[in-house]
């Protein structure tokens, strides 16, 4: 350990044919490298070097407070150009991109900062320090500020099954520490190159045992996988026969919508289930479920609840009541109108199931608006629903707007949603559905939170549906992020993933993280997903994101201790 320590200190300035570049030149490089490796271009073996310019930035023996701000500046831009999409939902949200890049870049500059400062301390190996701070700190953007985990490094894999496999005991987390591992060891070998070659090497080969070890399991996991499903379809298992139709539009967004809008979108995905039945019964297939996006199934008739008032509380009066219930019942005879329509089409006894992304208004004191997933049964009952749990900051909500005079004069409609209440279990065709609304995959706690959840009631699901409607980010890079975060949450959960998607990707995703079937962000269309349990137990679910935390523990008392010394520091001035 000692001579490792040693040859760190003489890597921060001993990567010869770098010296010349000037530290800015060495950001933009980096923030370039880690740009091309996500999409749209998603070039992934870039992402195994993409990291190298930022800890040669690092580990420059000095930078001034000039070069800080240029790193800065540049690892915003990075961000900006990378979550541009969001963008194209409102004029409003050029602002907030500005705001959320400057947010992300707070963590691109915390790794370059940390990385130096243990090579300054020179207690540990740079190389193994790289891994532990980069995924400790995608763990704090996990949670902080209500988390997002788009464009984490992991991420970079995703088109790699082998490889992501790792992620159903560690999670994302535990790719993107592979990645940056094989980076940190990199560095190491190009910046030691005047030590003796056990010394300049090992790093790089005990990190491609690691990435064997992980190509390793993930492809048992693999062959468990189809061992499994070949099982169940050689048995005849009920559930191996389910098939649930997600519906996929590409309908433009605006923030305001008219009821004649609403009805046109309305009427475009009943002819488009309405296709999926005819392509369910071309194939002599028994259709349980049809899902809709988010907010899709609305069409100017959300579905109404009335809270049940406490001793405080007045109750809703008769005749607002009677409006109410009259409301519900329309709500319901349009079901069943849709059901019946496809089962005209399929011949089977009844309708089926509806999993519908669909505005829910809860009456009560205040009456409360959900982004929910209403579910309507086979004879067109509506026999749940599910409000979205996990909100989108200055999307959904603004945190603190009562405390904010006049700031609701200049927020757009919409962003007035309440939270859900909890997870759901729908019962289909024999199988368990847990329902979850648009980010709630792209921030990786959330489901397997909700999945623990069921499974401690006694209702784990056998697959997650998603409904969302990208149409907002106008098939921009953000969409392809989403759908990776979706991908490792099947793997997270070893539960496939269905999504209903309106301007994104309507996607079949099996537990391994595979894509079996996507319908195209700008394209209209159907899949008919033959969903199976996988059956398969996932490290993840058990012990949750702890070794990430941990990381992410010793990233927060780095800080700490920084601040410490700065505060020290000022004080002996002052004295």
């Amino acid at each position: 350990m000692k001579n490792l320590n040693a040859t760190t200190v003489q890597a921060r300035d001993s990567v010869s044919w770098l010296e010349p570049l000037p530290p800015w030149s060495l950001a933009a490089i980096g923030a370039v490298l880690l740009w091309l490796s996500q999409p749209p271009l998603g070039i992934s073996a870039i992402a195994w070097i993409a990291v190298v310019p930022w800890l040669a930035y690092a580990l420059r023996p000095s930078r001034s407070r000039g070069d800080q701000l240029r790193f800065f500046l540049i690892a915003m831009a990075y961000w900006a150009l990378t979550m541009q999409g969001i963008r194209h939902a409102h004029p409003a949200m050029y602002a907030a991109l500005v705001a959320f890049a400057f947010y992300l870049a707070c963590y691109s500059f915390a790794l370059v900062a940390l990385v130096g400062q243990v090579a300054r301390s020179n207690r540990l190996p740079v190389w193994l320090a790289v891994p532990v701070i980069g995924t400790g700190l995608e763990c704090l953007r996990n949670y902080l500020l209500t988390g997002i985990s788009a464009v984490m490094l992991g991420h970079t894999q995703a088109q790699l099954p082998p490889l992501i496999q790792v992620a159903d005991a560690f999670g994302s987390y535990g790719i993107t520490f592979l990645v940056l591992l094989v980076n940190s060891a990199i560095y190491h070998a190009l910046s030691t190159t005047g030590q003796p070659r056990m010394i300049r090497w090992r790093p790089l080969v005990i990190a491609l045992i690691f990435v064997s070890i992980g190509l390793a399991y993930g492809l048992w996991r693999l062959r468990q996988a189809d061992e499994l499903r070949q099982a169940d379809e050689a048995a005849n298992v009920p559930t191996a026969r389910t098939t649930i139709a997600l519906i996929g539009r590409d309908e433009e967004i605006v923030f305001i919508q008219d009821a004649q809008r609403e009805m046109r979108i309305f009427d475009a995905y009943f002819q488009q289930s309405l296709e999926a039945a005819r392509k369910a019964a071309a194939r002599n297939e028994y259709l349980a479920a049809v899902v809709w996006p988010e907010s899709m199934y609305t069409g100017s008739l959300p579905w109404l609840e009335i809270d049940k008032p406490t001793s405080q509380e007045v109750a809703i009066d008769a005749e607002m009541a009677e409006l109410i219930e009259g409301h519900r019942i329309d709500f319901q005879r349009r079901s069943a109108q849709v059901q019946a329509a496809i089962q005209r089409i399929t011949g089977q006894p009844t309708g089926p199931h509806l999993i519908v992304g669909c505005s829910v208004v809860r009456y009560g004191e205040t009456p409360r608006m959900y982004s929910g997933v209403v579910v309507v049964g086979d004879r067109g009952q509506v026999s749940g629903w599910y409000g979205k749990m996990h909100l989108v900051m200055f999307g959904e909500y603004i945190p603190w707007i009562e405390y904010l005079p006049l700031i609701d004069r200049f927020v757009p409609p919409g962003m007035g949603i309440a939270q859900g209440e909890g997870p759901m279990s729908i019962e289909v065709g024999g199988l368990k559905l847990a329902p979850n609304v648009c980010i709630e995959t792209a921030v990786e706690r959330i489901v397997p939170q909700q999945v623990a959840e069921l499974s401690e009631r006694g209702l784990a699901p056998d697959a997650i549906v998603s409904v969302t409607n990208d149409g907002w980010f106008d098939s921009s890079s953000i969409v392809e992020h989403h759908l990776r975060c979706s991908q490792f949450v099947a793997v997270t959960c070893r539960r496939p993933v269905l999504i209903s998607a309106n301007g994104g990707p309507t996607v079949w995703i099996d537990g391994s993280g595979r894509v079996i079937e996507r319908i195209g962000n700008e394209e209209n269309g159907s899949i008919l997903a033959h969903v199976v349990s996988d059956g398969r137990w996932s490290l993840y679910q058990t012990i949750g994101d702890w070794p990430a935390r941990a990381m992410a523990a010793i990233c927060l008392s780095m800080m700490g201790a920084t601040c410490f010394a700065w505060f020290r520091r000022k004080q002996g001035v002052r004295l």
